[in-house]
């Protein structure tokens, strides 16, 4: 997947000084705009040397993720074991095998001049995992890096972040996105058919899967349950058969009631899919304060080991019935 397509991320791949990098690299931004594609052609820079003529060899390995001299960590579960996996250790890995990170940075490189251990998601390390990690952080051999994606800010320990170049991927404008979209040769769709943290690549994914609709939907449905059209336990079936998982759900709730609140606080009229809502009457403090624990609960929810979807979903719908009046 050829960088020069997305140009938010081509601009920041330009500006990474590659004479002088740092040999920890922690790439954020949200789900679906493109940290993995830039975390990718990061890692075929540090591996392929310009100046040889294998540069096609080693993209050929690197494709088939079979290269030497980078390693892969993609999991939905990142503990100590992958990161460094103790000699007494019997924890045998389906995929990695008994290998981890830290003995793969230990080696010297097989056939190019550096090696790189890229691991996705490293926000889901757990605290034993990232001091695991830390070592080879603090004392860097002069051939290895190490480079990270998170989707959440501020999502590892400080001492990660002390000994890491940190970059920050930020969302797109409604203008970029749809000068992306008509590059990819979608003009059905504009960014206003989205909420406003949709990212593009998620964007395309829902419309792939016909779920272009699901935040619209989503609206029509509080509508129809702040003006009384359906109860409490008919609109949470009807949430809960609209294709997104739990968070999207609570990112969703977020964004309406911000337009929601920012119509009331800068006097504006609402339109579209929000049109109904001109009619609403409702305590701003009490929107505000629904958004703060929407917030703290999407922050909460990567903590704890489980939560009742339903039971959550239940309060805040009764929340909503009574600080939205039509």
């Amino acid at each position: 997947m050829s960088i020069e397509k997305y140009k938010w991320l081509n601009d920041i791949y330009k500006d990474i000084n590659f004479k002088n990098l740092p040999h920890g690299i922690i790439i954020n931004g949200p789900s679906g705009i493109g940290k993995n594609i830039l975390a990718n052609k990061i890692c075929e820079s540090i591996i392929i040397n310009p100046s040889e003529n294998s540069g096609r060899d080693h993209m050929s390995l690197i494709h088939n993720n079979s290269h030497p001299d980078m390693y892969v960590l993609d999991k939905d579960k990142l503990g100590v074991n992958d990161i460094s996996r103790r000699k007494e250790s019997k924890n045998w890995d389906d995929e990695k095998g008994f290998r981890d990170v830290i003995s793969f940075l230990n080696l010297t490189p097989s056939i190019a001049k550096n090696k790189v251990a890229l691991i996705h998601n490293a926000d889901l390390m757990t605290n034993e995992a990232q001091n695991a990690l830390l070592k080879s952080l603090e004392e860097p051999a002069s051939f290895s890096y190490i480079i990270m994606t998170t989707n959440r800010p501020r999502s590892l320990n400080q001492t990660i972040y002390s000994r890491c170049q940190l970059i920050n991927i930020k969302n797109l404008s409604p203008e970029e996105v749809n000068n992306w979209l008509s590059d990819t040769g979608i003009t059905e769709y504009t960014a206003m058919d989205f909420p406003s943290f949709a990212t593009p690549f998620n964007i395309l994914e829902d419309i792939q899967n016909n779920n272009q609709n699901s935040y619209k939907d989503f609206v029509t449905l509080i509508d129809k349950f702040t003006s009384n059209k359906v109860d409490q336990v008919q609109v949470l079936k009807d949430i809960n058969d609209i294709d997104i998982g739990f968070i999207e759900k609570i990112n969703y709730l977020i964004e309406f009631l911000k337009i929601l609140l920012k119509s009331r606080l800068t006097d504006s009229g609402l339109s579209g899919t929000y049109k109904e809502f001109n009619k609403t009457n409702f305590n701003k403090l009490k929107i505000s304060n629904i958004i703060d624990e929407l917030n703290n609960l999407r922050f909460d929810f990567y903590s704890v080991s489980s939560i009742n979807e339903t039971h959550v979903m239940n309060y805040f719908l009764s929340q909503l019935k009574i600080s939205i009046k039509q």
